[in-house]
């Protein structure tokens, strides 16, 4: 079961916007040590980060890619709409040192990711997921863990009458509990995904899978019984180093309605 508020960072919100706040901290021991979590409050706060890489394959923690030394925490200030309203911080890390603390924010709601990088910061070699951190009243953690070899799915979905074909609330589908994508890899039938959605959500970003193509099923259910079934999805694709695969917009036929 995966219930996941991280959604992936759109290519729009690059680290080399012009006008970010760059601090490098990417000396041998950088990247700080401090928990964080405390504080904030006051005139300036701080995120601590957190990051490893692993294999899906495996479950495996692996060093920092050869060539790829540098990791980019990136915070970037946004609305209560989740639209920018100024220009990201972005601080620079050892890859190899796991943690690393950004001081000296403004207090403010920010989105939040890593990216992976080389010394020179030309080449990217994954990003993370990103979240969202409230820092005007306490510092706060936030943690990346990095697929070498494995990524995720992103959807959205609507309910709407299987008869009627008419728009549904999630509250309107009589014993809804949740919605639950399985997610099988087509190589190997016995590599199956399953991954509990909340209903109201109306978009998710799903666990981690290993890379591959997949058959992908989505049902709305009570319990253990269904109540509608959106199309089978097939041959979707999921890459490597943490890549996003966006299957858009699900429509989910509810029976009886």
């Amino acid at each position: 079961m995966n219930k996941l508020t991280l959604v992936p960072v759109m290519a729009a919100l690059v680290s080399q916007a012009a006008g970010c706040i760059v601090h490098n901290d990417r000396d041998p021991g950088g990247g700080g040590g401090d928990d964080g979590g405390g504080g904030g409050g006051g005139e300036v706060a701080a995120i601590s980060a957190r990051w490893s890489l692993r294999n899906m394959l495996d479950g495996a923690t692996t060093a920092c890619p050869t060539g790829f030394d540098t990791v980019q925490l990136i915070a970037l200030p946004i609305d209560a709409n989740g639209d920018p309203v100024a220009e990201p911080s972005v601080d620079l890390f050892d890859c190899k040192a796991r943690t690393g603390l950004s001081t000296d924010l403004v207090p403010d709601v920010y989105q939040v990711w890593l990216e992976v990088r080389s010394y020179d910061l030309a080449t990217l070699y994954a990003q993370s997921l990103s979240q969202v951190l409230d820092v005007r009243q306490t510092d706060q953690v936030f943690s990346a863990d990095i697929l070498n070899d494995g990524g995720y799915f992103q959807l959205s979905w609507d309910l709407v009458g299987k008869t009627t074909n008419r728009p549904l609330d999630c509250a309107q589908v009589a014993g809804l509990d949740a919605l639950k994508a399985i997610s099988t890899s087509i190589a190997d039938a016995r590599r199956a995904y399953d991954d509990v959605l909340v209903c109201e959500d109306h978009a998710t970003v799903t666990g981690g899978l290993l890379q591959g193509a997949y058959t992908i099923s989505i049902g709305a259910m009570a319990g253990d019984r269904l109540l509608g079934k959106a199309a089978t999805l097939t041959n979707k694709v999921i890459g490597g180093q943490n890549r996003v695969t966006d299957l858009g917009l699900i429509t989910i036929p509810i029976d009886g309605l």
